[in-house]
């Protein structure tokens, strides 16, 4: 069973409004204040799993139940939200009659309850069938949970290799897992992770985000395994699909949501304001309509403030949704949006916004550590969000000296290399260990540093030794180099700078052309 098309004939700002969910997948965008996650609660409000439905004693792993809460998804107003002041239809693809609920008379608090329409027996009033909402509360930080509980058997021995897997292709990590947890606790339930290197209690907002995810995709797998006769598929509505995530792990998510979405029968319906998001559901959506067999798989509705209502477009283009999401117009001769950046490490970053100056105010360094080869592979393989128009790949200089790696981005266009043959933390120390003991830079970084301070704790022989212990010692240096400097890092950056200026002009030339695709784009 899948939800084909919806009316909402009255719903607060809603007036008459049409609208199309895709067969897998729905992305439901706008800026704040257009009702996105009410028309979440208004499509998932409709069902339920009725006293019959086996199902209905089954519980998710990601907590709660079947049957989306009512205080999850509306908080109604007593003097704005009236009876009879609500009404949507829904149509389904199997045969089944369109089903309209409304809004009636109820006493106490909430004042009002939506019922289908004309119906009043006890059981009539929503459809049997299993969705999951999961809201805003499983961003609640575990660390403000005031008890938590833990159970390392909620999944099977199946399930865990197939959530490890998961979860690093999402997170494009390749530290492996030792174990997941289930954590439980007043707002949500989730799945942490340990490693060798850390246990769930240090997981990131992401990976707990993600883990309740993944644990509502496997709750819908449980369902089809133990009811093959019963099960139909199901709803899972996310609010803020993209929250706590980086860029390329939310196009990860992504397609990962798709592949789960029809396995499963599922229709996955998600708000979002990410543009890294939308830009790949809009890809996903021209490559599935090329086919008859995968047309309509996937919908963006875009909900727009019009004077007092609020209205529903479809079949809107990213660069309108690009525009109105950043309140521009068209013909403004800058990126729609800041362009995301993936680097090496913090030192990369701190070269590269040192040579581009003011340009780089365009740009958005994701804060997160990748090795050249990984990067390298992400744009080597193809992956969307590490490639054109999606973002740019600075690397650093050393990269040039190795020629299997750099044959694997001639076809890449979104790849900037930085000036020199080494990486820049090696760069700056041979500038300084080269530089004179009498040169004036000495004495405007702090008072007594001196080229004897600056190699102290570590020797040149050491920063430029092969292997990983030459590029350790490189970077312990460089960070303690930053320390003593503080504020005045700047006069140290740009004499050297200007010592390879011809290689900085020819950096910031192949970046301007660069950021002309993603303006025009």
């Amino acid at each position: 069973m899948k939800i084909t098309k919806i009316h909402i004939e009255k719903f607060r700002g809603f007036k008459n409004e049409n609208l199309s969910l895709g067969s897998l997948l729905t992305g439901i965008a706008g800026q704040n204040g257009t009702q996105k996650s009410t028309l979440l609660g208004i499509i998932t409000q409709t069902f339920t799993l009725k006293e019959n439905d086996p199902m209905r004693a089954e519980k998710p792993l990601c907590g709660g139940s079947y049957i989306s809460a009512f205080k999850d998804k509306f908080r109604l107003s007593p003097v704005f939200d009236k009876p009879k002041d609500h009404e949507w239809t829904i149509s389904f693809d199997s045969g089944i009659a369109d089903f309209t609920v409304e809004s009636i008379k109820r006493s106490g608090s909430p004042n009002v309850r939506f019922w289908k329409k004309g119906a009043r027996k006890e059981g009539d009033g929503y459809l049997s069938f299993p969705t999951i909402f999961l809201s805003l509360k499983r961003l609640v930080p575990t660390a403000e949970e005031v008890k938590v509980l833990t159970d390392d058997t909620l999944l099977t021995a199946e399930e865990l290799e197939e959530f490890k897997l998961l979860h690093n292709k999402i997170l494009i990590t390749q530290t492996p897992i030792s174990s997941a947890t289930a954590i439980t606790s007043k707002n949500k339930r989730s799945l942490g992770v340990s490693t060798n290197l850390y246990d769930w209690n240090q997981n990131s907002m992401g990976q707990d985000n993600l883990g309740k995810i993944i644990l509502a995709l496997f709750s819908f797998k449980r369902l089809k395994d133990k009811y093959p006769g019963q099960y139909k598929g199901g709803i899972l509505a996310i609010d803020e699909l993209d929250a706590t995530m980086y860029p390329a792990s939310q196009v990860e998510l992504l397609k990962v949501l798709r592949k789960y979405a029809y396995k499963l029968k599922l229709q996955i319906l998600f708000t979002t304001h990410s543009m890294s998001l939308l830009k790949a559901m809009d890809a996903l959506i021209k490559e599935t309509n090329k086919k008859n067999e995968t047309a309509n798989q996937l919908k963006i509705i875009y909900l727009k403030r019009i004077d007092e209502n609020i209205e529903i477009k479809q079949d809107i283009d990213f660069d309108s949704i690009q525009l109105d999401l950043n309140v521009i117009a068209e013909g403004c001769q800058r990126p729609k949006s800041k362009v995301t950046v993936y680097t090496e490490d913090k030192e990369n970053i701190l070269f590269a916004k040192s040579i581009l100056k003011t340009k780089a105010r365009i740009l958005n360094f994701v804060d997160i550590t990748m090795s050249c080869s990984m990067l390298i592979d992400l744009v080597n393989k193809k992956v969307p969000a590490f490639r054109s128009p999606y973002s740019i790949v600075i690397l650093d200089g050393d990269i040039k000296m190795d020629k299997s790696n750099l044959k694997k981005l001639k076809d890449a266009d979104n790849v900037l290399i930085l000036p020199g043959d080494s990486s820049p933390e090696r760069l700056i120390a041979n500038y300084l260990y080269n530089l004179s003991d009498a040169d004036s830079l000495w004495k405007t970084v702090a008072n007594g540093y001196t080229k004897q301070v600056c190699f102290r704790d570590f020797s040149f022989e050491q920063i430029n030794a092969s292997g990983e212990y030459g590029r350790q010692c490189a970077k312990k240096w460089f960070n303690e180099q930053l320390h003593y400097w503080g504020r005045n890092g700047i006069k140290v950056l740009n004499p050297y700078l200007a010592s390879i200026k011809q290689d900085c002009d020819i950096f910031k030339s192949k970046f301007d052309d660069m950021i002309k695709k993603y303006i025009h784009d």
